[in-house]
């Protein structure tokens, strides 16, 4: 028995829109793969014509996802740094800063930690392009939690009303940062630091950098940091011994 015309052209549609919907999806993960890529190579790799790609990224852009473009050599279309999946849309600020306070988290171990935290962190690092995956993965060897800070420095310690500006970014992107510091005397100096660790004796943060001035390890209370002026130049990580060895013993005095 032959099918009726208009059921065949049901069918028909939904093959089609399940085809898009597949397509769309690998148009997707091509571009969170990569820092950039041209149309036409796009259209290539999917075994599409430019025209189809063109429509694909006109929906995609229409239903919220951020696609950027950028023209001239070296140029193409990418996702925006730091979109996440769904309907939530962030920044890259805004997931850097969420990251963070997941790898804080994760370091602190508490026993009411939510079950779902690891499947989280997939979805959000999923919407990284690849380059800051690594980046990613190292946010958690580059917390430390220590003891809870002791009774003398509490007696100094005063919580900011509000996060610092650019040291986040900094600390995530690997960027040295000229800082302006309080120290426990109220002697204020300007220092160009690489921020290698954050160091948490509860509820008092450090910055484990290397002092650019001092040409040695330092630690800096965060609450004392005064002004921060993130810079271009980028720093790799070192062997992090030379920052640990002293720093149950050092942050006492900060």
């Amino acid at each position: 028995m032959n099918m009726p015309f208009n059921d065949i052209f049901l069918s028909m549609k939904k093959r089609t829109a399940a085809s898009r919907l597949s397509r769309l999806e690998e148009l997707k993960g091509l571009l969170k793969s990569r820092e950039h890529a041209t149309a036409a190579t796009l259209a290539e790799e999917m075994g599409v014509s430019l025209r189809t790609l063109n429509r694909d990224l006109d929906v995609m852009r229409a239903h919220g996802v951020p696609i950027e473009s950028e023209r001239g050599r070296g140029g193409g279309l990418r996702l925006q740094h730091g979109w996440a999946l769904g309907r939530l849309h962030l920044n890259a600020e805004e997931a850097i800063d969420l990251l963070l306070s997941i790898a804080i988290a994760e370091r602190m171990n508490p026993p009411l930690l939510l079950q779902q935290l690891a499947p989280i962190k997939r979805k959000i690092v999923g919407a990284f392009t690849e380059s800051y995956q690594y980046k990613i993965r190292m946010l958690r060897k580059r917390i430390l939690v220590g003891q809870p800070a002791s009774a003398a420095v509490m007696a100094s310690f005063t919580a900011p009303p509000r996060a610092l500006p650019g040291i986040a970014e900094a600390f995530f992107n690997m960027r040295c940062v000229n800082i302006t510091y309080a120290d426990q005397n109220g002697v204020v100096t300007e220092r160009e630091v690489e921020p290698h660790f954050l160091y948490l004796n509860i509820p008092v943060w450090y910055l484990l950098v290397w002092d650019k001035l001092r040409s040695a390890v330092r630690y800096f209370r965060v609450d004392r940091i005064k002004s921060v002026t993130p810079l271009a130049q980028t720093f790799r990580l070192v062997d992090p011994r030379p920052f640990l060895e002293q720093a149950e013993q050092d942050v006492a005095t900060l």
